[in-house]
């Protein structure tokens, strides 16, 4: 793992999910990492955030959670990112309608 965070800069998106996965942030953390000025930046730093911590929450075993997040990144995404595309296959495994 040190070789593939070596090639990222660890200062910027999308490294505080990198961390989280890492165990170094919390979702909360990455949450509020994914702020950003430009609102359109900000969107999709969001929805990429949504997508990895309800994955992590996942893998965890909080279902819950997982689930609504899984739900705001199918409505929030941009319909161009494949966290949009990967929210809906997510809630589809599931048994869910998006």
């Amino acid at each position: 793992m040190q070789e593939a965070t070596e090639k990222l800069d660890m200062t910027k998106w999308p490294a505080p999910a990198v961390r989280m996965l890492l165990g170094e942030l919390t979702p909360a953390e990455v949450s509020a990492a994914a702020d950003d000025p430009d609102p359109a930046k900000k969107r999709g730093n969001l929805c990429e955030a949504n997508l990895f911590i309800a994955e992590f929450d996942r893998l965890q075993r909080h279902d819950d959670e997982a689930l609504r997040l899984y739900r705001v990144a199918a409505s929030d995404c941009p319909g161009d990112y494949y966290e949009y595309v990967a929210a809906k296959a997510a809630l589809h495994e599931l048994g869910v309608v998006p």
